[in-house]
C-alpha cells in the first residue's frame, strides 16, 4: 500500500468520523429541544391552572366588565396607568386590578415566550389557543383604556401578539382533530338548542 493511498484514506475516515460526530450532534440537539419544548409546556400548564391564575381569571370573568362600566373604576385605572395618586375605591375594585393584572401579565410572558421562538407556535396554540382569546376578549376593552390613559400602544402587545396569533389558528383549524382519523361516535340523551345562526 503506498503512502498516498493511506494518506487518502485516513483523510476519509477522518470526515466520516466528523460527519458521523456532526450528525449526532444535530439529533442530540433536536432530542434537547424537545425536552425543552415539554418542560416549558408543563410549566405554562401548571401556571395556567394554578390556583391563584384560576382565582384571578374568575373574578376578572364575573366582575371586570360591570367595573369597566363604573366611572370610577375607570378613573381609578386611569390614575394608577399613569402613576398619579389614585382616587379611593372599594376593596374590590383593587383586588379586581390585580387580578386582571395577573391575567395579562401572564399571557404577557408567554406572548414574549412565543414571539421568540422558545416555546413553538403550533404546539403552544393547539394547547392554548382558545383559552388565549378568551381572555383577549376579556380584557380588551381594560386594554384599551389602558393604552388610551398612557398613550403608549406596549400596553400587553405580546399578549395582543398570542391573541392575534390564536385568533389566526381558531379560523383556520376548526378542530385539531388529525383529518382522516376515525373519530368515536357519540351520542347525546340531552336536547340541547342550537346557537343561533349570526348575520
Amino acid at each position: 500500500m503506498s503512502l498516498e493511498l493511506i494518506n487518502t484514506l485516513g483523510t476519509v475516515a477522518t470526515v466520516v468520523i466528523v460527519a458521523a460526530a456532526a450528525l449526532a450532534g444535530l439529533v442530540q440537539l433536536r432530542h434537547l429541544r424537545a425536552g425543552n419544548q415539554i418542560n416549558a409546556m408543563l410549566t405554562i400548564g401548571e401556571e395556567l391552572s394554578g390556583k391563584a391564575f384560576n382565582d384571578a381569571d374568575t373574578l376578572t370573568s364575573q366582575k371586570l366588565q360591570a367595573a369597566l362600566n363604573d366611572p370610577a373604576y375607570r378613573d381609578y385605572e386611569v390614575a394608577r396607568g399613569r402613576g398619579l395618586v389614585s382616587p379611593e375605591v372599594s376593596q374590590e375594585y383593587v383586588e379586581l386590578r390585580r387580578a386582571a393584572l395577573l391575567v395579562g401579565n401572564a399571557y404577557e410572558e408567554l406572548g414574549v415566550l412565543v414571539k421568540n421562538g422558545i416555546i413553538e407556535k403550533s404546539l403552544f396554540l393547539d394547547r392554548y389557543a382558545w383559552r388565549i382569546l378568551s381572555d383577549w376578549r376579556l380584557l380588551e376593552k381594560l386594554t384599551a383604556l389602558s393604552r388610551a390613559a398612557t398613550q403608549q400602544e406596549g400596553a400587553w402587545e405580546n399578549f395582543e401578539y398570542v391573541a392575534v396569533l390564536s385568533e389566526d389558528w381558531l379560523e383556520r383549524k376548526h378542530s385539531t382533530y388529525p383529518k382522516g382519523m376515525r373519530r368515536m361516535q357519540l351520542t347525546n340523551p340531552w336536547p340541547v338548542v342550537p346557537i343561533p345562526a349570526t348575520a
